[in-house]
């Protein structure tokens, strides 16, 4: 079974804002919902858009085309539940190992 969803947004300048590239944090997931839910797919995208001189606001899109899996049984398929959000800790490279944490110091005796 392969679905073809997707999102649109709008990104909205505040007072501080200027022209640039901004990278939207956004997941596409398909949970198997019930008692215990199940995750069937999920992937995470960085979208980049791009703000030009003047724009207060610019609109963006981003569409999977490839969300593909085995095809349920009727009673599973409708459990099925596509969810789509922004995902600011998928942006976190959790390749890189968080620093050790420092030893105390010995205290002094005296």
């Amino acid at each position: 079974m392969t679905i073809r969803v997707g999102v649109q947004g709008r990104i909205i300048l505040g007072p501080g804002g200027g022209p640039g590239v901004v990278e939207v944090p956004i997941r596409f997931a398909l949970v198997q919902e019930g008692v215990q839910p199940k995750t069937v797919w999920t992937r995470f995208y960085k979208v980049p858009v791009t703000i030009a001189e003047g724009q207060p606001n610019v609109a963006f899109t981003h569409i999977e085309d490839d969300l593909t899996v085995p095809m349920p049984s009727q009673d599973v398929l409708e459990s099925y539940v596509i969810y789509i959000g922004f995902d600011p800790m998928g942006a976190v490279d959790r390749s890189k190992k968080a620093p050790p944490p420092k030893a105390a110091k010995p205290k002094a005796s005296g």
